[in-house]
């Protein structure tokens, strides 16, 4: 079962708490038990936890102040790399060329995740494709989620207008990969 490490897991509970104050204990109601439990306990940053509380706590906002379609996740998503980007990637911003800055990013998904491997293929000035390879029980939340943070990454580091991202496979509907296409102008 696919874990993940405990900053991804604190950093959705600060989003969550947050962004959705006056709906907290809804939000947490909104948990499942398993999933619920862990918000009494102290987690620890380096430690990996259940992926299952990590889709949860994705979930949860959207069921209750979203629309049941997992677009808060992917609104979730922009506002963690706005974040990330002012604080512990903002290193990535320094670099000139662009495809440096990219791999850069991409190596950050293991220090989230233990499973999965990503890459984006940049496939004209105009468009790219976010790969997730080897993630076969990958939830669409999080699919969302991450659609929205390479959304806001190339919006403040690469600096592209006019962005627009479509999920075009996912793993979780049985595709051998999980692919989010954007296009943009420069």
């Amino acid at each position: 079962m696919p874990k993940v490490k405990g900053v991804a897991v604190l950093g959705q509970v600060k989003f969550i708490k947050k962004n959705y104050k006056n709906v907290l204990n809804n939000v947490i109601s909104a948990l499942p038990a398993e999933s619920a439990k862990y918000m009494q306990e102290h987690i620890l940053v380096t430690e990996w936890y259940p992926y299952q509380l990590y889709t949860d706590l994705l979930r949860a906002p959207d069921k209750v102040v979203g629309k049941g379609d997992l677009s808060t996740c992917i609104e979730q998503g922009r506002l963690s790399a706005q974040h990330d980007l002012s604080t512990m990637f903002k290193m990535f911003l320094n670099f000139s060329n662009v495809q440096s800055m990219v791999s850069r990013v991409m190596v950050a998904w293991n220090s989230y995740y233990d499973t999965g491997e990503v890459e984006i293929n940049p496939l004209t000035d105009t468009e790219a494709t976010y790969l997730i390879k080897d993630f076969p029980d990958i939830d669409m939340a999080h699919v969302k989620n991450v659609q929205g943070w390479v959304e806001q990454f190339f919006l403040i580091a690469l600096k592209l207008k006019g962005l627009r991202s479509e999920i075009v496979k996912c793993q979780s509907n049985g595709d051998p990969v999980t692919e989010i296409h954007y296009t943009f102008s420069a």
